[in-house]
């Protein structure tokens, strides 16, 4: 900017215009006096090319009419030279219509045409236009380019490149605009040969490097590199990890990187100082007054004697925080501190909590969600402006709207309202595409090669309608069915539905055709639980019964219509219903055939599953069911409605339905009862990735099988789970363990969904 030029320019355009004037305009009263100041009659700019004249009188306060003022002026100035667009501005003042005229005289900046990049070999050129934020088509800035050029630079680092020097040039066009050219001198890749650590004793060396960022190359094939601010911030790493060991006065006295230039290599020293280490005397509580105090000391897990740690210890006030707030106290605060004993490697630990007032939610904020309605999102959150605030709660609405499946991310924060007794609850979304509609075909270890057409959408209209149109065509099965749920009916938590279904399925005993509908209704209850209701009118057709079957079986084909209502009651407190990693399912259903019709049958269903996270985010899960059904007014269980084991779902070591009563010819006849558990072992991976090992046990009893809990068949094996865009896909083989006469050693499954 010439801040002379323009200021010069200013005062002589003023004494131009004012003098005449003074000359000219006696004061009253007093010959020879000074005028009034003129009034500026125009505003102008000339200069611009690409910035429009509106934007720059945008920035100027003075307007037309107003009173000459050359500190009003003055300050014009530079605001248009704040704008950012211009390499120089000038203001020229001449007479006009019994006033002045103003006009802003600015030289544009250029505009960057073009950013380009000579020399680079190891990394590409859209790599390294996605670390710039030099944008075609802004105006050239000279920061920007130097900002630019130590990104790059950093970027080369991490990869290795120590050696690189960037040179920004500038070259221009016959317009003015500009292109912008980095040339780079790659130089050779440096690479971390070793990892020096002097006056380590407490700490061995390969605890301190495995803290650390920066990393040695490792079998001549993964090569460390090094970066400044990496080795930076692993000096804190170090520090933290020698606090965590009881070493409360360590400290890296120096770290030094020398630099073999022949060889290409660095080695990286630090020197450490570890001072002695500490120990935990004694654990105080002091503000405790609500909740009783072996509660609050439960949760510092630092006990006499231990290492002292000092993340422990923050962790520790955490879940002390974390407690309070269950309480609706969720201001408490807790300032951990601690006692050193003089001439003693001792520390106490103190906590002093102020306990709070409690705190009420004064508003909660929804972002993030372009499609769904508010409402959607409001009504699975279980508080409201004015409740109490509590952590569960908090936890809760985040788990209800990850569940519902309309989102990518879902980010629950909290942040303090107007005093210490409010709260405000900030949710924010991403949202997902919810609407499907495919045409493909899939193969499954059950029903072989299919053919689908999927059109389903779980957000309709963002009012959070479930809609669904199925239809599936394969070898051994074929299936239509047509869906809609309303989960809020009413605006109530009242989730009804009515479903439309043909399904036509063979099995090697029999064939089984069933049309019909049904309508739902279900309403939660309590922090997890849900009851359901419902009612299904369907034809059912058993058909091609085999000819060797017994007569009893042979009796069961034909046509019969069941009119059947149920019951349920339900709990589930999983985390995730995709991809569970803790909670659990509880389900016990009853049904009832016989309010016309044809079929006179009852039967029942009890469920329950667990997950639990245990180390390196490992989880252990399992599954045990128990099922049991008859016929009445002389009637058996219908076929259709029989047990059967083996699968996917059930026991792994044996194809689908092959555990089953048999009759006299050796025919799967279904039975009466099962018992089914299953324990799974999962170890989650990158990607979406899980391995899984499992065990399975159960069986099926009825028609000549006696119910004998000890008679049991079992199956082990392993598998891969990935959470692909379409839903979790399984892939397991399970080895039969109870091998029987004509049975395979094991059976592979490919799946879709939760095993449980």
């Amino acid at each position: 900017m010439r801040v002379v030029g323009w200021t010069l320019a200013l005062v002589v355009s003023l004494l131009l215009t004012a003098v005449p004037h003074v000359a000219a305009q006696p004061r009253p009263g007093a010959p020879g006096a000074a005028r009034p100041a003129p009034l500026v009659r125009e505003l102008g700019v000339e200069g611009n090319r690409r910035v429009q004249e509106a934007v720059i009188l945008g920035a100027i306060q003075t307007k037309p009419g107003a009173v000459f003022n050359p500190s009003a002026l003055s300050e014009d100035l530079r605001s248009v030279f704040a704008l950012g667009f211009f390499d120089d501005v000038q203001m020229r003042v001449e007479d006009f219509e019994g006033g002045v005229k103003i006009t802003f005289v600015v030289v544009e900046r250029p505009f960057v045409r073009d950013v380009d990049f000579t020399g680079n070999k190891k990394i590409d050129t859209e790599k390294l236009r996605e670390k710039i934020d030099i944008k075609l088509g802004r105006v050239h800035n000279p920061v920007d380019v130097q900002r630019a050029r130590e990104k790059l630079k950093e970027h080369y680092e991490e990869e290795g490149y120590f050696e690189v020097q960037i040179t920004p040039e500038t070259d221009k066009f016959s317009d003015g605009d500009v292109r912008v050219l980095f040339s780079i001198n790659e130089g050779r890749r440096i690479t971390i040969d070793k990892i020096v650590i002097h006056g380590n004793k407490g700490l061995t060396d390969k605890q301190i490097k495995a803290a650390m960022a920066t990393q040695e190359r490792e079998y001549f094939v993964f090569r460390g590199t090094v970066q400044r601010q990496r080795l930076e911030d692993d000096i804190e790493r170090v520090i933290s990890l020698y606090n965590d060991h009881g070493f409360i006065q360590a400290r890296v006295e120096s770290h030094d990187i020398q630099t073999d230039r022949e060889k290409a290599r660095i080695t990286v020293t630090l020197n450490v100082v570890e001072g002695p280490q500490y120990r935990v005397g004694d654990v105080k509580l002091a503000g405790v007054t609500l909740l009783p105090e072996a509660e609050v000391r439960r949760q510092v897990r630092l006990k006499t004697g231990d290492v002292f740690s000092r993340s422990e210890l923050r962790d520790a006030a955490k879940r002390i925080t974390d407690l309070y707030s269950t309480i609706g106290r969720a201001s408490a605060d807790v300032a951990p501190r601690t006692e050193q004993h003089p001439g003693a490697q001792r520390v106490d630990v103190v906590m002093d909590i102020a306990e709070g007032p409690e705190v009420y939610v004064e508003r909660i904020n929804v972002t993030g969600n372009v499609r769904s309605e508010d409402k959607i999102l409001r009504r699975e959150i279980p508080m409201a402006e004015g409740d109490l605030f509590t952590l569960q709660k908090l936890q809760r609405a985040r788990q209800r709207l990850v569940n519902l499946g309309y989102f990518e991310t879902v980010d629950v924060t909290t942040q303090r309202g107007a005093d210490k007794t409010k709260i405000i609850v900030n949710v924010e979304v991403t949202e997902r595409p919810t609407g499907m509609f495919s045409i493909g075909g899939g193969f499954s270890s059950v029903d072989s090669f299919v053919g689908t057409i999927d059109l389903s959408q779980r957000n309709f209209l963002g009012r959070g309608w479930e809609v669904a149109l199925r239809l599936r065509g394969g070898g051994v099965s074929q299936s239509g069915s047509l869906s809609f749920t309303e989960p809020w009916l009413f605006d109530r938590p009242l989730s009804a539905g009515v479903d439309l279904f043909n399904v036509r399925r063979q099995f090697p005993e029999y064939d089984v055709e069933s049309l019909g509908g049904g309508l739902r209704l279900s309403h939660p209850f309590g922090e997890y639980w849900r009851w359901h209701t419902g009612y299904r009118l369907a034809q059912e057709k058993i058909a091609d019964v085999d000819d060797n079957a017994s007569p009893a079986l042979r009796e069961e084909e034909g046509s019969r219509l069941t009119s059947l209502v149920s019951g349920a009651l339900s709990r589930d407190s999983r985390d995730n219903i995709m991809s569970p990693t803790r909670g659990g399912t509880t389900n016990l259903s009853a049904e009832f055939a016989g309010l016309g019709g044809d079929s006179r049958f009852a039967k029942t269903i009890a469920s329950t599953a667990y997950f639990r996270p245990i180390w390196l985010n490992h989880i252990v899960s399992g599954r045990a069911e128990i099922g049991y059904g008859f016929g009445w007014s002389d009637e058996p269980l219908p076929l259709f409605e029989r047990f059967y084991l083996g699968g996917p779902n059930t026991i792994r070591g044996v194809k689908f339905r092959r555990i089953s009563p048999v009759d006299e010819s050796g025919t799967r006849i279904g039975g009466t009862s099962e018992i089914l558990g299953n324990v799974e072992y999962i170890v989650p991976l990158p990607l979406q990735i899980r391995l899984a090992a499992f065990f399975d046990i159960g069986n099926v009893y009825g028609f000549g099988t006696k119910f004998d809990p000890t008679q049991t068949r079992e199956a082990a094996g392993g598998g891969v789970r990935w959470n692909s865009p379409f839903g979790p896909i399984r892939l397991d083989y399970g080895i039969n363990l109870d091998r029987r006469k004509g049975e395979d050693f094991g059976a592979f499954h490919f799946s879709v969904g939760s095993p449980f």
